[in-house]
């Protein structure tokens, strides 16, 4: 499995802000389910505040590279 990374840009009151995530979190599996974890992420941190979704950079995260494999993170929920 590759490790995609992305790089979602959310404007937060005016101020541009650049949420960076990867498909090491179990809730992200495309930039869609990226874009909507990182939408949820900032209503959580700034209720109440205008949030608007500017642009999704996607890129295979050259971190994880060098390994083989890695297995999708399980969803688990409590």
């Amino acid at each position: 499995m590759v490790t995609m990374a992305y790089d979602v840009t959310l404007e937060i009151d005016g101020v541009a802000s650049v949420v960076k995530l990867d498909t090491t979190y179990p809730a992200v599996n495309s930039w869609n389910s990226a874009v909507e974890f990182a939408i949820h992420m900032a209503i959580h941190d700034h209720p109440g505040t205008k949030i608007e979704f500017i642009d999704c950079a996607e890129y295979v995260h050259a971190e994880y590279t060098n390994y083989g494999y890695i297995h999708d993170a399980p969803m688990v929920l409590q």
